[in-house]
């Protein structure tokens, strides 16, 4: 761990020259590459980390603190992409922003009860008691959760260019004149739109007596803003906060309201960022910080209003457009 610690520092150094052919760079970016790869494997011998043994979860633990102590300066533009959840402390379906914010607004509130099978006891969290009776519930399974970020910028790399400019020449015929630049991936750094957005699609299947199988995707909007228009982390160079604001949240694709067209205006688009509001002023927005992000993997973690990470809350994804 010390020998991550050092060449991490050496290597973010600025006025150390950083060369391909560095050994100890080398070296550092091979032990992250194997433990991504023991993180996957873990992950898939304890669903997503849902059935994992103390052991289980204890590596987990390490494998995390050994990334961020190795990880890289991140690249907000990497946060752009579909992402797939690969591993949770939390119950999968907790992944979604909405939850966060629900904690967030719930949070000078306590439950009367006892919620035995979560270890909830009376005077705890409302949030806590609320979500171990939904843990608790039978006859649903959780599928796939995914994530879709779109339009975050870092303040180095600049914006990513939409697919219709890939190709946009400004008629230059040679090389010696100079380009127009909408071709630059830095061309619209420290300018265009300042929001982003972000997409969470968690899978639900219900199975209740009598009644067909039901399935829908519980979608949940947000924007995405950053602590400057370049989205630039000011928490290290490894770290990056993102400030989400809850929209919308939605059951789509819902067998329900195809079998029953009358319950289609039941699942939404439901206003869930107005209702929060609604319920505690300000607890709509939430930061999502990342601790450890390459092109493959991203470690992430929910900010409330206390701007401290909640220790239960990790989470770690794998893109899906690779």
């Amino acid at each position: 761990m010390l020998s991550l610690l050092v060449a991490n520092v050496v290597y973010l150094l600025p006025s150390r020259p950083v060369r391909a052919t560095d050994s100890s760079l080398r070296g550092l970016r091979m032990d992250a590459a194997a433990d991504e790869r023991q993180l996957v494997q873990l992950a898939a011998l304890t669903d997503r980390g849902q059935r994992g043994s103390p052991g289980d979860k204890s590596q987990f633990n390490a494998l995390v603190a050994t990334l961020e102590a190795a990880a890289p300066p991140a690249d907000a533009q990497l946060m752009n992409g579909e992402w797939r959840l690969l591993y949770s402390t939390e119950t999968p379906y907790q992944s979604s922003p909405f939850f966060w914010a629900f904690r967030q607004a719930t949070s000078m509130a306590t439950t009367p009860i006892a919620i035995p099978s979560g270890g909830v006891l009376p005077g705890d969290s409302l949030a806590d008691a609320v979500y171990a009776i939904t843990d608790a519930i039978p006859f649903y399974d959780i599928g796939s959760a995914r994530v879709v970020i779109e339009g975050v910028c870092d303040e180095m790399t600049g914006c990513p260019v939409p697919d219709e400019f890939d190709s946009t020449s400004d008629g230059a015929s040679d090389g010696d004149e100079p380009s127009d630049g909408t071709s630059d991936p830095s061309a619209k750094r420290g300018g265009g739109s300042a929001t982003g957005s972000l997409e969470s699609r968690v899978e639900l299947t219900t199975r209740l007596f009598g009644l067909p199988v039901a399935s829908s995707i519980m979608t949940t909007t947000a924007t995405v803003e950053g602590t400057d228009p370049a989205f630039a982390s000011d928490t290290g160079a490894s770290t990056l906060d993102l400030e989400l604001t809850i929209g919308t949240t939605t059951a789509a694709q819902s067998t329900l309201a195809q079998s029953i067209p009358q319950a289609a205006g039941l699942l939404g688009p439901f206003p869930s960022g107005d209702a929060l509001e609604m319920a505690s002023k300000g607890s709509s927005k939430v930061t999502l910080r990342t601790t450890y992000l390459t092109e493959s993997m991203r470690i992430s973690r929910p900010i409330l209003a206390d701007g401290v990470a909640d220790p239960r809350s990790v989470f770690v994804y794998t893109k899906e457009d690779l």
